[in-house]
């Protein structure tokens, strides 16, 4: 568990943390066809038979969390393999000390064109039910994403933190309902989200802050920077440079016998200069006792570590 620090100022919904890349076939999948009219109006002769469907869109999260003050931001992304004309979302966490306060447009919905390719809008709405939040986008003027199958922001969504509580290390989401109606108005084809977090399988996403240096340009090369302040006492922040790149990163900490103590990040990141908080406990959020650390930046082309000294 940690508390926010409101000397953590995090560049909100201007970039994405650290994500596992979204695994989503390109294929064609078959789904249950439940539309019981066509969009001319005459009844729908395939309705609860398996069809061959549109191509997969997949959601995911950012691992990572935008922090400012009491509010929390976490990102949804979305993968689309062909265009999508809105969202339809229940989704669920696991945190008692989280508000709704808010839902903004990523990427995704910010940059929605006609059939034309003339820009469009599309509308977004974030309503807080009793146990969960139901996120609508739509538009009146046949807006759609691109669907190229590139991964980007879809969403993101902010809570705030209740006054007096103190933030998890980690929250679960998973969606009930996840619908991404599709452009296609060939009854032949739907599309279909293939792979999203369920209530079978929730996403942990880790509150572990992320923040971005806007003034700086993109860096050339990974770099790994001394931590600040060090020696420490509860908590430092670690900075480290991200070329632009598709490699896969991992941040970890580690003790002075060698042994992995938490891992800070842990996938693919956007070019800038990140700094991420390490508020001195391990990966189950149990408090580590003082001493020497190292904190190591490693991806396949390169690696850098150094050291910084805990005293409780």
């Amino acid at each position: 568990m940690r508390k926010i620090y409101t000397f953590i100022i995090c560049t909100a919904f201007g970039i994405s943390g650290a994500w596992a890349e979204l695994d989503c076939p390109a294929d064609s999948a078959v789904h249950v066809d439940t539309r019981t009219m066509l969009p001319d109006g005459s009844p729908n002769q395939t309705y609860g038979q398996e069809i061959n469907t549109g191509l997969c869109g997949c959601l995911g999260f950012v691992d990572g969390a935008s922090v400012n003050g009491n509010e929390v931001t976490f990102t949804i992304r979305l993968l689309d393999n062909e265009p999508i004309r809105g969202i339809e979302l229940d989704i669920y966490h696991n945190s008692s000390v989280l508000e709704y306060s808010g839902v903004d447009k990523g990427d995704k919905l910010d940059n929605v064109i006609d059939e034309e390719g003339n820009p469009r809008t599309m509308t977004l709405l974030g309503n807080y039910l009793e146990d969960h939040l139901k996120v609508l986008a739509y538009s009146t003027s046949r807006a759609r994403t691109t669907g190229d199958g590139s991964e980007g922001d879809l969403i993101h969504v902010t809570y705030e933190l209740l006054d007096g509580e103190t933030l998890p290390d980690q929250v679960e989401f998973y969606f009930s309902l996840a619908n991404l109606p599709g452009t296609s108005m060939d009854p032949e084809l739907l599309n279909v989200v293939c792979g999203y977090p369920d209530e079978a399988n929730p996403l942990a996403v880790s509150t572990a802050t992320v923040s971005i240096d806007e003034n700086s340009s993109i860096p050339d090369q990974f770099a790994l920077h001394q931590n600040y302040p060090n020696p420490f006492n509860p908590s430092t922040q670690i900075s480290f440079d991200v070329p632009l790149s598709d490699e896969s990163i991992m941040l970890n900490v580690y003790n002075i016998l060698g042994q992995n103590v938490t891992t800070l990040v842990n996938g693919v990141m956007n070019p800038g200069r990140y700094t991420m908080e390490w508020n001195a406990t391990d990966q189950l959020g149990n408090p580590v006792s003082s001493g020497i650390y190292f904190y190591e930046l490693r991806s396949p082309s390169f690696t850098s570590r150094k050291k910084m000294l805990l005293i409780r």
